[in-house]
């Protein structure tokens, strides 16, 4: 049974270090195959989610410039995403490969922004190279 999706408005402005994934926008910007997307599923009233921010703010500066890798964020509290993410605590982070048939990992490592970095440049299905980048 179809339900309808929720979702906030599309930002008019989405052109900060990290993107804002709302629910009419989570096909289009998650599920694009060329791009390797890391989201961050968050509730606003979450204190571990707020302790974040900041590092993911940094993490999107860094790959602000590398267009194959999408620093994402979504409130979950107002927005619809598929079930089966199981997006269950706060913050929820799930990478999203590019590629057809890539399947989303779930992030349970150390919150640091060398910690993600890692982990993108290791599961990351694009190819970037982090040694050429004065800024990663």
């Amino acid at each position: 049974m179809a339900h309808t999706k929720k979702s906030e408005p599309i930002p008019e402005n989405n052109d900060g270090p990290v993107t804002t994934i709302v629910g009419k926008t989570f096909e289009s910007i998650v599920n694009d195959k060329s791009k390797d997307v890391f989201v961050e599923f968050y509730a606003p009233w979450c204190g571990h989610c707020k302790k974040l921010t900041p590092i993911w703010e940094q993490l999107g500066e860094k790959f602000s410039k590398i267009d194959t890798v999408v620093i994402g964020k979504m409130d979950a509290t107002a927005n619809s995403f598929p079930d089966d993410l199981e997006v269950r605590g706060f913050p929820t982070i799930i990478f999203f490969p590019a590629g057809e048939n890539a399947k989303p990992i779930r992030y349970d490592g150390a919150r640091e922004v060398d910690d993600f970095v890692k982990f993108i440049a290791a599961n990351a299905a694009t190819d970037f190279n982090l040694g050429e980048r004065e800024d990663l």
